[in-house]
């Protein structure tokens, strides 16, 4: 990041200040500033150009949010020497806040995704790159797609393995005891969203139908 860019950023929040401190924000800080309450959880992609908050006009406080590479739900895995930030996250969201939504936010374009399909490639002098194991938890998607869409482009492959991602996000997502428990004794919904950079277009995974059909203008799951 060059300085004027850092330097937007601080005159950004220079001007969120002014405005926080304010009355408009009295009741907000003083709820803030002994808890939290959200009431949907966001697993989104690291990329700059996806935002949650941003797309879905979210006010501070009503999102709990999580980004990764390629918004990946890794699958539940105990060991004292696992590092899953994301599973933690998960954990905290559903069993301590209580949150009533879990959503997957994938997007196209998606650098995570094509690192997948075509391998990574070290961009540096170390040899290890923890980028591979981390969306090799979405390998099944990209192997499947290879089958099916043998006879696609590089670029068609990927979009396909960006929705196929999701889906494994999804039931990767069961694969946790404590989420599992929040859907049958409080119903707790999981949801996975497709975002069209170019277009600005929102999808849903609609489960019925194994398909992923537009959010606006369909009834909720």
């Amino acid at each position: 990041m060059t300085g004027d860019a850092l330097a937007k950023l601080v005159e950004g929040y220079r001007e969120f200040r002014e405005g926080y401190v304010g009355k408009q924000y009295a009741a907000y800080r003083s709820w803030a500033s002994k808890a939290q309450n959200p009431r949907v959880m966001m697993i989104a992609c690291s990329d700059s150009r996806v935002n949650p908050a941003i797309l879905t006009h979210a006010g501070l406080g009503e999102v709990f949010m999580v980004n990764n590479v390629a918004n990946l739900v890794p699958p539940y895995k105990e060991g004292k020497d696992t590092h899953h930030s994301t599973s933690a996250a998960l954990e905290f969201a559903v069993c301590h806040l209580q949150v009533e939504h879990v959503v997957v936010l994938g997007h196209s374009r998606c650098g995570g995704i094509r690192a997948l399909m075509e391998g990574i490639t070290c961009k540096h002098d170390e040899p290890y790159s923890f980028i591979e194991p981390w969306v090799n938890i979405a390998r099944e998607a990209k192997d499947g797609v290879l089958v099916r869409h043998a006879g696609c482009s590089p670029e068609e492959q990927a979009h396909f393995c960006e929705k196929e991602a999701l889906r494994i996000s999804l039931h990767n997502l069961d694969s946790f005891p404590w989420v599992r428990a929040a859907k049958a004794q409080r119903g707790l919904q999981t949801h996975a969203w497709y975002f069209d950079v170019g277009n600005g277009d929102m999808e849903r995974y609609d489960a019925g139908n194994d398909s992923f059909i537009p959010l606006l203008g369909t009834p909720s799951p």
